[in-house]
């Protein structure tokens, strides 16, 4: 059916008055997901209605262009809308329809979305958001042109396996690494809510520590906490299976993957002298050396979220895969 997209638009000019019904927007499922990067799911924009006029809905839904894109929309059935359309703008959609006989009660299909996985992460999908152009069009209206009382209820697209790390910081420098791939690996983004002036790397080509803005797995990172209490590192991406950081004759700053491993299994066959890692309670060193007896191990074990010191012997691959 041709139907015109500028008629639709009606429902923007509803005078606002009070109504009590129990009308709502919602999607179905409210929370889907896809596999990885290209992979689609079909989810339904439905409103509820207890009243048997409605005339009218505008829909405007939100999301994150990194993680979802919404490719298209089709009209439901159930009604058959007299006038309906749709239009993309960026990181929204705004679908609208009249049906000028009045509509109701129950399930109300306004859409059927397709959505596409853009990248690793968690959108949020949002009916009532801010809109460039004026107030937000999302709503209802009678077959009157009067508007009706209404409320949201949003959902979420996943793409992947997003999962969260969370770990404490306490004050003071910190050693850590990233377990989860993040979706933006900007240093805001991921010790976002971590209070710390200075993140650093160390170059083992160099032999000098150096200021990051970005933050990847395989890399140990110095994070100097500033609050006395320390600060909770929470951020979320897809789980690391393994890291292959190169290793260079002398030390080597690493990260490790998203699992605790045995640290004389997961190095392996590498050519090294110890492996140490920081304690950051103490603000002092711990030494792993292969050759020592094990009661002089600080450490046997190397973690989820922890960077380590490699002293190597000479340069080479070293790959640490979880179990």
């Amino acid at each position: 059916m041709n139907k015109s997209f500028g008629i639709v638009l009606v429902v923007l000019a509803l005078l606002a008055v009070p109504a009590a019904a129990d009308e709502h927007f919602y999607l179905v499922p409210q929370n889907s997901s896809c596999d990885g990067p290209d992979d689609e799911v079909t989810v339904w924009a439905m409103l509820h209605t207890d009243r048997s006029d409605i005339g009218s809905f505008g829909a405007h839904i939100t999301f994150d262009p990194s993680v979802v894109n919404i490719t298209n929309i089709q009209e439901g059935t159930n009604p058959d809308w007299d006038l309906w359309n749709w239009k993309h703008m960026g990181n929204y959609v705004f679908f609208a329809g009249n049906e000028f006989g009045g509509t109701g009660p129950g399930e109300l299909e306004l859409g059927t979305m397709t959505l596409k996985c853009t990248g690793i992460g968690k959108s949020s999908l949002e009916y009532t958001n801010w809109y460039p152009q004026g107030p937000d069009p999302t709503a209802v209206g009678d077959t009157l042109g009067l508007a009706v009382d209404f409320t949201a209820i949003n959902g979420t697209f996943t793409c992947g396996d997003v999962q969260t790390h969370t770990m404490p910081l306490p004050e003071g420098w910190n050693l850590i690494s990233l377990p989860l791939t993040p979706t933006d690996n900007s240093v805001t983004e991921v010790l976002s809510g971590v209070t710390q002036n200075d993140v650093k790397r160390y170059d083992a080509t160099t032999k000098l520590f150096e200021d990051v803005t970005t933050m990847d797995p395989g890399v140990g990172y110095f994070v100097h906490v500033t609050d006395p209490s320390g600060s909770t590192w929470s951020y979320q991406g897809s789980p690391v299976s393994s890291t292959s950081p190169g290793l260079n004759s002398g030390l080597n700053m690493i990260g490790v993957p998203n699992c605790t491993m045995d640290v004389g299994t997961a190095m392996g066959s590498a050519d090294y002298r110890y492996v140490a890692r920081w304690n950051a309670a103490a603000q002092e060193y711990e030494v792993y050396n292969p050759v020592a007896p094990s009661a002089f191990h600080g450490f046997t074990t190397m973690t989820a979220g922890e960077g380590y010191f490699v002293s190597a012997k000479s340069g080479g691959s070293l790959t640490l895969s979880c179990p």
